[in-house]
């Protein structure tokens, strides 16, 4: 009797390569993700399909790229608090993969979290493998040590500047009548404005420890904590509590713009335009 070919399955943590990426100061595609995931999948068999994970209301067009690339969508929304719910998912779907299905000898895990090793240990126990395929900067050392890495950035020929190798230039100081808005800061003004738009409101926590991070306004919760301390002292955004009726002697800290400032009214497209000359 023929033994029967084991194939290889994907999952992606889109949310996890997503900030992965921003590590290297780069972007990734679902188009350049899935080809690279594939190459490192063909290694140990043939490769039968995967899911790609994330909130997809809120990275649609994603999401119909790698509907495009033939990777089926996993909606994992995240909380009315806005935290991220893709790791449940994916332990869960995949160890769903490792248990019942017999045609899965692999599984090419997208993500470094973790949170995914007990998941590493219970596919080991079934005879299945898995393998990492993310930015190496983003896994782990458990999960490292509990499974093989393929670096994302090596499989998208991410090629690391060597000392020596990054070119400085002298960047030369705007004129003040063509100064700007900082990048950063009007990026930060709009998407607190969307949030604000779907939220009652926006947890101080929840914006330092995962959405500043999410928009790449900083590397870690620390610096997100120190960049909004310098918009409250800059008059752009301002604290406030909000009172929970489960437990009302520990109201939560909250964010919100304040929209009468000139910067964010800027930043917005609400600045002040051409002075009118009514007619008297």
């Amino acid at each position: 009797m023929s033994q029967q070919t084991r194939g290889v399955l994907i999952a992606i943590d889109w949310e996890s390569i997503r900030r992965g990426a921003r590590l290297y100061q780069r972007t990734v595609t679902p188009a350049e993700l899935c080809r690279a995931m594939r190459a490192v999948g063909v290694i140990f068999g043939e490769v039968e399909g995967g899911k790609a994970f994330g909130d997809w209301t809120l990275w649609a067009d994603d999401g119909r790229q790698f509907t495009d690339e033939g990777m089926a969508r996993y909606h994992a929304p995240r909380t009315g608090a806005g935290k991220d719910r893709t790791d449940p998912a994916i332990l869960l779907e995949v160890y769903e993969w490792v248990r019942d299905r017999e045609d899965c000898g692999t599984v090419i895990l997208g993500s470094g979290d973790a949170d995914y090793q007990a998941l590493v240990d219970r596919a080991r126990l079934h005879g299945t493998r898995i393998v990492l395929c993310a930015f190496s900067q983003s896994v782990s050392r458990d999960l490292l040590a509990a499974a093989p890495l393929f670096p994302l950035e090596a499989e998208l020929g991410i090629h690391l500047a060597e000392h020596g190798d990054v070119p400085v230039s002298v960047q030369q100081e705007p004129d003040d009548d063509d100064a700007g808005i900082d990048d950063g800061l009007e990026r930060f003004v709009r998407e607190m404005d969307r949030l604000e738009g779907r939220l009652n409101f926006v947890g101080y926590s929840m914006l330092c420890n995962q959405w500043m991070l999410d928009w790449g306004l900083a590397w870690n919760d620390f610096e997100c904590r120190k960049l909004v301390d310098e918009y409250q002292q800059a008059g752009i955004v301002e604290r406030h509590e909000v009172l929970s009726r489960s437990n009302p002697d520990w109201p939560t800290s909250a964010i919100r713009l304040v929209r009468t400032n000139e910067t964010v009214r800027r930043a917005l497209g609400f600045s002040e335009g051409p002075e009118s000359n009514p007619v008297l």
